[in-house]
């Protein structure tokens, strides 16, 4: 471990130690085929911290930069930091990949019980409050997910025990989280794994190690949050 990290800055705690971590599933998940681990836990830290939170403002995060994660954090002095913690790795590979629906229609057996105010009136459902929808969604199946990663085995643990699902639409079903399991591992995959990336890095550490594709992504979690995207290399067949 310590030989493969020789040349980067981390930090390193004793109860650290490589891992595997499979969600076995229930129902498709509605994500894009990265779901990044780190991502899950960090909202479970950030709840076990600050409680549960109904609502957020548009972009907020709840102080994620001083949250203490269970997991090894690479270039952990520099700006481009990120976690020991590899992106989904699905097993078997995606089964399949679909699309549904979801609908919101008013029922016009109702309409008489709009209160229009003692005026005369008409539910209009093309717009406002009472518009129809029929939204696509797209989702993955896999039987189970696999992540790698480096960190504190009971910690994980604890953490995902609250986790019932995975990805979007988690109200109307998806992504459904039979069990989880949390192992140690013999060896580190939770960057590199055959000389293949697991994750997306910055450029500077596939350097020398051959072409990449590239992508202006997320480097660590909360991923959707402007100063945490940069170009990175990442995983082939993605």
């Amino acid at each position: 471990m310590a030989q493969k990290f020789e040349s980067l800055s981390m930090a390193w705690r004793d109860d650290f130690e490589p891992l595997k971590v499979t969600a076995h599933l229930r129902t498709g998940v509605v994500a894009d085929q990265w779901m990044p681990l780190d991502a899950v836990l960090l909202y479970q830290v950030a709840r076990n911290r600050l409680g549960v939170q109904m609502a957020t403002t548009p972009g907020g995060d709840p102080g994620a930069e001083d949250l203490t994660m269970p997991l090894l954090k690479i270039h952990n002095t520099e700006p481009d930091w990120y976690y020991a913690c590899s992106w989904a790795q699905p097993q078997p590979w995606w089964i399949s990949e679909g699309q549904d629906h979801w609908n919101k229609r008013f029922d016009s057996q109702f309409a008489d019980l709009v209160d229009f105010g003692k005026r005369r009136g008409k539910v209009i459902i093309e717009q406002g409050r009472y518009k129809a929808y029929h939204m696509p969604i797209f989702y993955r199946v896999a039987m189970k997910i696999d992540w790698y990663c480096v960190g504190d085995r009971e910690a994980i643990h604890q953490l995902l025990s609250c986790v019932t699902h995975l990805g979007k639409k988690r109200s109307q079903g998806w992504g459904r989280v039979i069990a989880w399991e949390v192992e140690s591992w013999t060896q580190d995959w939770s960057i590199w794994r055959d000389g293949k990336l697991t994750r997306g890095v910055p450029g500077r550490d596939v350097a020398g190690k051959g072409a990449f594709n590239l992508l202006h992504y997320g480097l660590r979690p909360s991923y959707y949050r402007p100063h945490n995207q940069m170009l990175i290399a990442i995983p082939d067949g993605t």
